[in-house]
């Protein structure tokens, strides 16, 4: 299959998120990478300089789907639970994400930038449920729900909880707006 300049990237990174996906970004490779889209290894390097600029790319589309999901509920506890789901329906992406983040920032300023987007959603969405709060409170209050669903998130996923997820956890994760509803705000 022949692909065009402009379309090959994409074609590139949208294997790499497969992988990444279903794998893990340990499993991501450019030889893979470049086997499943029929070209050469050559080809992936006119692209991307090396494999930290197809991770960022990779980041980067993350973020789009967590800030998109903003958009796409009318309640802070509906994107909450869209975010939760996320770590959960993609757990290799959000640990690349999330995880020991190994990119020089500096290169990758834009990353930065959509991560402190996402936590500033939390602040707007703050403002407007607590209206007359000052910064300072909202930023605590900011902080602890961005540290309480990253450790939902961290709790739902653990292996040995699978098997035996107690009522109230298969409660909260078929329920996760209700609960951050209930556990989130006063």
């Amino acid at each position: 299959m022949s692909y065009h300049k402009k379309n090959l990237k994409d074609h590139l990174i949208d294997i790499a998120w497969d992988i990444c996906k279903i794998e893990s970004w340990q499993k991501v490779n450019m030889r893979k990478i470049a086997h499943k889209a029929n070209v050469s290894n050559t080809a992936f390097y006119r692209h991307f300089k090396n494999k930290n600029d197809l991770k960022a790319e990779l980041i980067r589309r993350g973020y789009k789907m967590i800030l998109d999901g903003r958009k796409d509920t009318d309640t802070f506890a509906g994107w909450g639970a869209y975010y939760i789901r996320f770590g959960l329906d993609y757990p290799h992406i959000y640990d690349l994400m999330f995880g020991n983040v190994d990119l020089d920032m500096s290169i990758y300023p834009d990353l930065k930038e959509q991560h402190n987007a996402a936590f500033d959603e939390v602040l707007v969405a703050l403002k407007n449920f607590m209206p007359g709060a000052i910064e300072k409170d909202l930023k605590i209050k900011a902080i602890n729900i961005w540290t309480s669903v990253h450790g939902l998130i961290g709790y739902l996923r653990r292996g040995d909880l699978q098997d035996s997820l107690s009522e109230e956890l298969k409660w909260i994760e078929n329920n996760l707006e209700e609960y951050l509803k209930m556990t989130t705000f006063r």
